[in-house]
């Protein structure tokens, strides 16, 4: 702001404040988030004068002008929450159109509008990479740990309707919702790395695989908990899985473990398999079931082993 008044105080615009003004507009805390409202400004800007100009130069009815700016002013209010694109561009041709009906000019004052978005972009984008910037990478094991917290605990919720054959899904909704705003915090993230510089794009690779993977384990254990949901029957034989759930979390636990402490050394954390040594008959339910937990058991060593490779 402070790079702008000085710009601003040395151009001989009479509108020079709309410098300070798009620097304000545009600046997020973000790289990718101010990025993307820089191109949205100079776009809605260019696009809306171009109509402003449009407007002045082949429409001399005074009444016909009120209407446009009418029209302009209720779009860019309405859409300024929704769409700022759509918002920009009704607000230039409305900005243009009231200093002319003020007479300060009309065209002149399209074409200032847009030199002095163009100045205040380039100054908050500069100022987005150079200025204290705010990487994403910053925030990528917090994401990380969190989307391991939300599926160990999810998974532990889905577990009890099984053990305990509990009816009360409270706890349950409560640990799903956690896992689908963990999951959108985390893809969010992933999709504005990508809009950053590439010498900021740490991980591509691996956080594309963690994110495919919890997503999966997620859409597992869901799977798991729909099933009890839609069939009426009891586990009978549950200790033969037991050892399989408690393992499960505590792949989920290593994981979170590794990402908060990487280690050199690998710790070896097998895969447990279920043990019928008395032949026990399984039913096509328990056996539905015990599958899907065995499934969710290899997704989890999946994650464990990814995460012994990364250094967040």
């Amino acid at each position: 702001m402070l790079l702008g008044y000085v710009i601003s105080r040395s151009l001989e615009f009479s509108h020079s404040y709309w410098i300070l003004l798009t620097i304000l507009v545009i600046s997020k805390p973000g790289f990718s988030l101010t990025k993307e409202r820089n191109y949205q400004r100079i776009i809605g800007t260019i696009v809306g004068a171009g109509i402003g100009i449009v407007a002045l130069t082949f429409i001399s009815d005074k009444n016909a002008l009120f209407f446009i700016l009418l029209f302009c002013m209720i779009g860019s209010y309405s859409f300024q929450r929704k769409n700022y694109v759509v918002s920009v561009v009704f607000m230039t041709p409305y900005v243009i159109i009231l200093f002319q009906f003020l007479g300060m000019g009309g065209i002149s004052v399209a074409t200032e509008r847009i030199y002095d978005t163009l100045i205040g972009s380039g100054i908050a984008f500069v100022a987005s990479y150079l200025l204290f910037p705010n990487w994403e990478y910053e925030k990528l094991k917090a994401d990380m740990i969190g989307m391991l917290d939300a599926n160990c605990g999810y998974f532990n919720q889905v577990s009890l309707l099984f053990f305990d054959n509990g009816k009360d899904f409270t706890n349950y909704k409560v640990a799903r919702k956690q896992v689908y705003v963990a999951t959108a915090n985390l893809s969010s993230l992933f999709q504005r790395m990508f809009s950053e510089p590439k010498s900021k794009q740490f991980l591509i690779k691996e956080l594309h695989q963690f994110t495919a993977l919890n997503h999966l384990l997620s859409s597992y254990i869901a799977t798991l908990a729909l099933y009890y949901k839609e069939h009426d029957f009891v586990l009978l034989n549950i200790d033969l899985i037991k050892p399989l759930t408690k393992n499960t979390a505590y792949l989920i636990t290593q994981a979170q473990e590794n990402l908060n402490n990487p280690r050199t050394e690998k710790n070896p954390v097998p895969l447990i398999k279920i043990k019928n040594d008395d032949q026990v008959i399984l039913s096509q339910d328990e056996e539905s079931v015990f599958q899907q937990f065995i499934t969710i058991q290899k997704v989890a060593y999946d994650i464990y082993k990814l995460t012994e490779n990364l250094k967040v």
